[in-house]
């Protein structure tokens, strides 16, 4: 069983691991700077995170003796649970990113923005010329990612911490993985919605799904603003964007009505043991509320 030392001593080695891989990835790029397309960036920076984050989690979690279905909650949920989730991720994430509109405005000409990954990815990504791969490239990383944080991490946080310690814990060390400021605090708040359903319906095939959508939808918005000839074409496109203040508005109404569809959805959990008012959790999650078992 992974315990909270575990947990601190597994995002140790995954630090290791992915400054490593960083360091030597940043290196290698310069002698095919300008010969790499978004896509088979993309492609390469999935692969990465299964080799830094995915296999030593797998490695460390099997050393311990635990089952990798445990270790990663890897739990089947009800499908209302997954489509709440779902709505509820694309809500609110409609919501954080006028926020980083408002932030990116605020910081332009700065050297965080000019240095930033975030706005160079939004620029790249509307000059893909293949966007099924592309989109396949960025829907991938959820895997590794959410199995490592909301999987292991988490659940090794909870077992020594409150669950909203847990939770902002490991939204907070997963937001530093990005590596980028605007893009760190632009993933805070959604991580940590991923975190609490995580923590609730003790799986992670939600935020998993959610999380894969979400990388998604952030793609193709881009690609079908180009094809409108509202691509952002150069950096500047990026900072000319406004927020839309009523958007982020109904994205919140939204993503609470999905918060509160998720609580009376799944059993309440209790605070110090991590086990349920109305039982304990299997692998298979029963009817709950109206909602079906998938």
């Amino acid at each position: 069983m992974v315990t909270g030392r575990d947990s601190w001593k597994l995002i140790g080695l995954l630090w290791i691991c992915y400054l490593s891989a960083q360091t030597v990835l940043v290196s290698a790029l310069r002698s095919f700077q300008g010969k790499l397309s978004i896509e088979h960036l993309a492609l390469l920076n999935s692969a990465v995170l299964v080799l830094v984050l995915l296999l030593p989690t797998l490695v460390f979690v099997l050393r311990k003796g635990q089952s990798w279905r445990e270790a990663f909650r890897w739990r089947r949920v009800p499908l209302r649970v997954i489509v709440a989730t779902v709505l509820g991720t694309l809500a609110l994430g409609l919501a954080v990113s006028q926020v980083t509109l408002w932030l990116i405005r605020s910081l332009e000409n700065s050297v965080f923005l000019e240095h930033s990954k975030f706005t160079n990815l939004l620029v790249a990504t509307s000059r893909t010329n293949s966007p099924v791969l592309l989109l396949l490239a960025v829907m991938f990383p959820a895997l590794p990612e959410e199995l490592t944080f909301r999987g292991v991490i988490q659940q090794g946080f909870e077992r020594r911490y409150s669950p909203a310690i847990a939770i902002a814990l490991t939204s907070f060390i997963f937001a530093l993985f990005h590596l980028d400021l605007i893009q760190a605090l632009s993933v805070m708040a959604i991580a940590a919605f991923w975190g609490w359903v995580a923590w609730r319906s003790q799986s992670v095939l939600p935020s998993l799904i959610a999380h894969a959508l979400q990388n998604g939808l952030t793609v193709v918005s881009i690609i079908a603003a180009n094809a409108k000839g509202e691509g952002l074409q150069e950096p500047s496109g990026v900072l000319a964007a406004s927020p839309n203040w009523l958007a982020a508005i109904l994205g919140l109404t939204f993503w609470f009505g999905m918060v509160l569809t998720l609580m009376r959805c799944l059993p309440k959990r209790g605070e110090s043991d991590g086990t349920t008012s109305g039982g304990v959790f299997s692998h298979q999650v029963g009817t709950t509320d109206g909602c079906h078992g998938v």
